[in-house]
């Protein structure tokens, strides 16, 4: 087997060397724990895809095109923004299930989980505010309270955004913001900045914290494929790491040639394969 880097855009494969015994050996203990965990970081990767169509029909309504539909521009962004909120929340709520389970003879381990909670929703108004506004959106309104956008010659003004008083006045029975502490003298919030951050912590603080908690075989592993693809990536920074198992081959049919190459798909950077942001570093 082979370490090799190849260029899908270039068309060109390089041969660095042949794998030792140690590193194929790895190559094959690793591979069932990272299908594992691919399957379970598969809600990471669903809030990931939920955050890049948000933010790309955001920068849609950020170009001078006229548009004729702001009825369906809100309602896109009121559905985004749902599909956002309700993965994210589902990670919570999975994650958390997941801890319990895990550590229901264990109190300190439990509290351990709702410290890290509290720690970061004091640490981040940004994430403590989401925690609160998606039961809002689930049980009083949809996300999106003012959406406007303005085109000049020169400009594009665009304003999405919910009113904290209006938040505060909606809030009978003063429970909605338990975490965030949300009131009016926050004025208008800018919900594109604010789920920015939000979403940062997410997949940063929150994704490292279920990674150390249950995943810890991943960081040696995550290291073993960095430094291969680092070796690679000395060569020419655009290859792609891949393992070669056999010789290309090169298939004639219906007068063209295919040239077929035996690549086993390997993780580079696993930790952001599996769409969350962790130092490989332990």
């Amino acid at each position: 087997m082979k370490l090799i880097g190849y260029s899908l855009v270039r068309q060109q494969l390089h041969r660095v060397r042949d794998l030792n015994e140690e590193e194929i050996a790895n190559f094959k203990k690793f591979t069932p724990i990272i299908a594992e965990a691919k399957n379970r970081f598969k809600l990471f990767r669903i809030l990931g895809h939920n955050y890049n169509e948000w933010t790309t029909y955001v920068n849609s309504l950020l170009t001078a095109q006229q548009r004729d539909d702001y009825e369906n521009d809100w309602l896109q962004l009121d559905r985004l923004l749902l599909n956002y909120l309700t993965s994210a929340y589902t990670i919570q709520k999975h994650f958390e299930a997941t801890f319990r389970r895990r550590f229901r003879k264990d109190p300190a381990k439990l509290k351990e989980y709702s410290d890290f909670i509290n720690s970061l929703c004091n640490t981040s108004w940004e994430f403590a505010f989401f925690l609160d506004f998606r039961g809002h959106v689930q049980h009083s309104g949809l996300g999106v309270g003012e959406f406007h956008r303005q085109v000049t010659s020169t400009s594009v003004t665009l304003k999405i955004t919910h009113d904290s008083t209006k938040l505060v006045a909606e809030d009978k029975n003063g429970k909605n913001w338990l975490r965030s502490k949300l009131t009016s003298e926050k004025g208008s919030l800018n919900l594109v900045d604010l789920l920015h951050d939000f979403h940062g912590h997410m997949v940063q603080n929150f994704g490292t914290y279920v990674a150390k908690t249950f995943f810890q075989d991943l960081f040696p592993i995550a290291q073993f494929y960095a430094n291969l693809t680092d070796e690679v990536r000395k060569i020419e920074p655009t290859f792609r790491m891949y393992f070669m198992d056999g010789e290309p081959e090169v298939k004639v049919g219906q007068g063209k040639q295919d040239l077929s190459l035996p690549l086993k798909l390997v993780p580079n950077d696993l930790f952001a394969e599996l769409g969350i942001i962790v130092s490989t570093k332990t």
